[in-house]
């Protein structure tokens, strides 16, 4: 080349030096030396470990991440929406996600990211039933000591469960409705 610097590339692990020869075959004493380190260590992709999904009373999941850096501050984005997390440790927990799928990646003190992590599927919340539509009440006679009510309203598909309160005695069922009996007074 020509000029009074350049740059030298592509240099591996270890230590170098540099001789330089001009035209007329003389050549240069070596360099000081040039350290070049290792290649930082590339991060492995976080790991999914529990997945708590939405509630009827909670609208939004979380997912526990295993496999962090354990030494560093490290730097985590959610995608889909590129939200980014800044921690230390080997495990956190990520919350608020609403019904969707994510992924994860890890950037390590080093500045090198992983792969994307395996999908973490957040459900939809849970429909509440609405309340049970009462109908007709039977009420004791002098025969019978207990009465008797006609309950509408319920869920049209799977299983329900019906609790009464006071007593929490429990009835299961399918179907829109039901006859609950053996209602003592009140």
């Amino acid at each position: 080349g020509s000029g009074a610097s350049t740059i030298v590339s592509d240099l591996t692990e270890g230590s170098h030096t540099f001789k330089v020869t001009v035209t007329g075959g003389c050549i240069s004493p070596a360099s000081n030396a040039v350290v070049i380190g290792s290649q930082p260590e590339t991060p492995a992709a976080p790991v999914p470990g529990t997945i708590t999904q939405p509630t009827c009373s909670v609208l939004s999941g979380s997912v526990v991440l295993n496999g962090l850096p354990s030494t560093g501050i490290w730097t985590l984005t959610r995608y889909p929406g590129t939200l980014t997390f800044t921690g230390t440790g080997s495990t956190t927990t990520i919350s608020d996600l609403s019904t969707g799928i994510y992924n994860f990646t890890i950037t390590n003190a080093a500045l090198c990211t992983s792969i994307a992590s395996a999908n973490v599927v957040i459900s939809a919340q849970p429909l509440v039933p609405s309340a049970p539509v009462v109908g007709t009440i039977t009420q004791p006679t002098c025969t019978v000591a207990t009465g008797s009510v006609v309950l509408s309203g319920l869920p049209a598909t799977g299983t329900w469960t019906l609790t009464e309160s006071p007593g929490g005695t429990t009835t299961t069922g399918t179907g829109t409705g039901t006859t609950i009996s053996g209602l003592t007074t009140g």
